[in-house]
């Protein structure tokens, strides 16, 4: 079973500035986040971190 990893704006700023974003990418694969996380983090997205609403049963 393929593990679904959703993240909030925060993890996602404090990693870019450490210049560590690519952590999340080596550990967990694809991460996806909604469209507000994405208009917080205010920076182009690396092609695995994916823009969607998660389903109710996550």
């Amino acid at each position: 079973m393929q593990q679904t990893i959703v993240s909030d704006a925060s993890c996602l700023i404090l990693l870019d500035k450490l210049g560590e974003l690519s952590l999340l990418n080596r550990i967990f694969g694809q991460i996806l986040i909604t469209n507000t996380v994405a208009a917080e983090f205010k920076k182009r997205l690396p092609d695995w971190i994916l823009i969607k609403y998660p389903s109710p049963d996550l």
